[in-house]
């Protein structure tokens, strides 16, 4: 919505600068956007008087004018086609300036002298589609008789600033002069003064009649005919204020309608009385794939939903949203009816989005009109054809329906007002503050009694009266001060504390963190994860965004598969976040925090030296590995070959066990999945970081280095294919009471000179005795019990 200041000080009268204007507005919460000033740029501009024009005796294109500019006459060469003598013109005089930094300086055009020149709209920063048709390839005219001499920005109504409004969607009672005048005086006082929308109305009956055939599409429709109008440029004053707000002008009919709707918010059109076809005018709901003719020539197929005026046959208008193609007002149009009605605003909203025909009038009808001004916009429009169209009011209105223009009440108490707002106001503050937005209170011991009007029909609750008195009293009047309740000073959690060592050793390894979407496709979320159920939208956006995720791994892929289009070929990345469980319908999902991760390509490379590291089972396991030992976990949790998940590879997966119970998993996956991916060797892993979050961690017990050396043993065990090294090492750490302080694979080996069936690992023990030095004698009562233990669970010492 732009609101000109000039038209703005007619409806109430303020002399504040347009900056301190504008802000307040804006604290006030109407956002303006952008202040347009018309006069900022432009100096010396006069209205002219052109005398006589004559052909250039060098160029067919140019005339020679002689133009009065009040003091005295000037030539000036005008290229304009529609340069005429007797036409009053906008001149700008040698040394003047105009938008853009164009100085007027007197020169020579085929030699011929020209002192000044004849300027059009555009060059006086009016943008080419707000001009009118008959002004767009030639100079401006005044409409009317003008005083050579005087200021023309004065005359064009452009010494004036134009504030653009940015609505939220609730203040629709904005979207008028009206509106905006109350909001003015709501800041600044005042009263606003309504245009005189009286009108005399004809002692003849018309034969027209109006019907709502449904009463839920429209509550109200109301009509008047004016007759005898004669169709012409409507006053230059009229059209400059359309311009200003953005409008073109038309001729005085349409441009009426259109300057009454910028008044009162009030959406209003114009029919040629001799073209509706019938002495009737009917409206209803649309009857399915009906079809009209709208006014820019397009045949529309309707639909149910739809709205229309009809004239008791075919449809004449699309209500609220663009008018008839054979209805319309023309050059030839001497009657007129003008419609004021009340639509359904949701049926307008569907309508104007369906066919993409968003308008001034529809973007007000989908808001809801205020019916206060429903009839005063029919009258002053009246008025105006009376006055600037040389038409006779036919009639008085002729109407179908119920306006309801009775005000709503709402019961507030000064109590309620300042507990929300936390301050101290007094009856007296609040009921000031509510007066100044027009709202009449009535006080009954502590309770007030707010009347609304339908322009502000947006105030429903008492919640709503304290926003109001909250942004009119002022924003920065509210107190500010420090909570009253005890607190602790801020510090991290230990779970925070916790995630930010796992991030930081992460990122220390090279791996970059990653934030996806909880949402995923169907296929993907049965991905990676066993949980049964899945949490869907009952209104997804796309089919990739339909449910919630239960596993991070597939948007981990994506991640990995996007970057390698882009030629990374080493990646790393990690994700922390949630998946969900579904736990039935109706019931909130369960929420699980992971921590996941992938790495493709090659890690740690160092080209200097040579060195690389795959990014394949080991090293994903190391990452986690490290993980844990920075949350002291290591010895809490161990590895089980797994093959649950069909995209991992069954040889080169894991699953994490903590105390026993399965949190994550870590692999390869299955080549076979890789290739469609895209993928070369990729390794995945994720882990459920609650449950390493969770386990509490006492005090942290140092024990001296121990000054006696460690004794190591080295074991060649010869055990079936199928038995998992971890399996060894927990029957020795089980069998070895005392001293034994370590347990490594150093050695996996199959093949050659090894039975089918069979392997051979490698297991190295290290001895310690922090307070002696351990003997052989020692070293083989602990040494013993460990190789029979291994013998009895199947393993052959080599």
């Amino acid at each position: 919505m732009k609101v000109s200041r000039e038209w703005l000080n007619e409806w109430i009268p303020n002399e504040v600068p347009v900056g301190t204007l504008a802000e307040k507005i804006t604290r006030g919460g109407i956002e303006v956007d952008e202040i347009i000033d018309y006069a900022s740029e432009v100096k010396n501009l006069v209205v002219g008087y052109v005398k006589t024009v004559s052909q250039h005796p060098e160029a067919d294109r140019l005339r020679i004018c002689q133009v009065d500019t009040g003091d005295e006459t000037h030539q000036i060469i005008c290229g304009a086609p529609n340069v005429e003598a007797g036409a009053y013109v906008v001149v700008c005089k040698v040394g003047g300036r105009l938008p853009g930094g164009i100085k007027i300086k007197r020169a020579k055009l085929r030699g011929e002298v020209s002192e000044g020149m004849i300027c059009s709209l555009e060059e006086l920063g009016i943008k080419e589609d707000h001009v009118p048709t008959e002004y767009q390839n030639g100079i401006f005219i005044f409409q009317e008789a003008r005083k050579p001499g005087e200021d023309a920005l004065s005359a064009l109504l452009l010494d004036d600033q134009v504030m653009e409004f940015d609505l939220t969607p609730n203040r629709k009672d904005a979207l008028s002069m009206a509106g905006a005048a109350y909001e003015a005086r709501a800041l600044f006082g005042g009263e606003v003064k309504v245009p005189t929308h009286e009108v005399t109305e004809g002692s003849e009956t018309t034969s027209l009649e109006v019907r709502n055939a449904d009463v839920d599409a429209v509550p109200y429709y109301g009509a008047r005919v004016v007759e005898n109008v004669k169709i012409a440029p409507a006053p230059t004053w009229m059209q400059m204020r359309l311009i200003k707000a953005g409008i073109r002008p038309i001729n005085n009919v349409v441009d009426i309608s259109n300057y009454v709707l910028l008044e009162f918010g009030q959406p209003l059109h114009m029919f040629d009385r001799d073209q509706i076809g019938s002495d009737e005018i009917v409206t209803r709901y649309a009857h399915d794939a009906e079809k009209m003719t709208t006014l820019d020539g397009k045949e529309r197929t309707l639909q149910s939903e739809d709205i229309v005026i009809t004239n008791g046959k075919e449809p004449i208008a699309l209500a609220g949203v663009m008018g008839g193609e054979f209805s319309e007002v023309t050059d030839q149009t001497t009657n007129v009816v003008i419609e004021s009605a009340v639509f359904n605003p949701v049926s307008i909203r569907k309508t104007s989005g369906r066919l993409n025909l968003r308008s001034e009038a529809s973007a007000r009808f989908e808001k809801g009109v205020s019916h206060e001004f429903v009839v005063q916009a029919l009258d002053r429009a009246a008025l105006l054809l009376e006055q600037y169209a040389g038409g006779t009011v036919a009639s008085s209105i002729i109407s179908d329906g119920t306006l309801s223009v009775e005000d709503t009440e709402i019961s507030i108490t000064e109590a309620f007002i300042n507990a929300h707002l936390g301050m101290t106001l007094t009856t007296e503050e609040i009921q000031d503050t509510l007066f100044k937005l027009g709202l009449e209170v009535e006080v009954s011991d502590e309770t007030l009694l707010v009347s609304i009007p339908s322009r502000r029909d947006d105030l429903k609750i008492k919640q709503d009266i304290t926003e109001e008195v909250a942004r009119i009293y002022g924003y920065d009047a509210l107190p500010s001060s420090m909570p009253a309740a005890s607190t602790t000073s801020g510090k991290l959690t230990d779970e925070q504390k916790k995630t930010r060592i796992v991030r930081h050793q992460l990122e220390s390894l090279g791996l970059s963190q990653t934030i996806n979407y909880a949402l995923t496709s169907r296929v993907q979320a049965e991905q990676f994860n066993e949980l049964e159920g899945t949490v869907e939208l009952l209104m997804p956006m796309s089919e990739d965004h339909a449910v919630l995720r239960k596993s991070m791994i597939p948007h981990l892929i994506d991640n990995v598969v996007y970057n390698k289009n882009r030629q990374q070929k080493d990646i790393q990345f990690y994700e922390i976040g949630r998946i969900f469980k579904s736990n039935g319908h109706g019931a909130l999902p369960e929420e699980r925090e992971m921590l996941a991760g992938i790495l493709t390509g090659e890690m740690n490379r160092t080209d200097w030296l040579g060195t690389k590291v795959p990014a394949d089972f080991f090293a994903a396991k190391g990452v986690v590995e490290s993980v844990l030992e920075k949350l002291g976990l290591t010895g809490n949790v161990r590895y089980e070959r797994s093959a649950r998940f069909d995209a991992l590879h069954p040889g080169r997966s894991a699953d994490v066990l903590l105390n026993n119970e399965r949190i994550g998993f870590i692999g390869e996956l299955h080549p076979k999945f890789a290739q469609q991916n895209d993928l070369d060797r990729t390794a995945v892993f994720e882990v459920d970081l609650n449950r390493l979050l969770s386990v509490k961690q006492g005090n942290i017990i140092y024990d001296q280095l121990s000054k006696y050396p460690s004794i190591t043993r080295d074991i060649a065990l010869v055990v079936d294919d199928t038995m998992a090294a971890d399996t060894l090492v927990r029957t020795v750490e089980a069998a070895a009471k005392k001293y034994l302080v370590d347990v490594f694979v150093f050695d996996v080996y199959e093949g050659d000179n090894m039975e089918a069936g069979k392997k051979s690992i490698g297991l190295r023990l290290t001895y310690l005795n922090k307070e002696d030095t351990l003997t052989d004698e020692e070293i083989e009562k602990q040494h013993t019990p460990v190789l029979e233990a291994l013998e009895s669970n199947g393993a052959q010492i080599r």
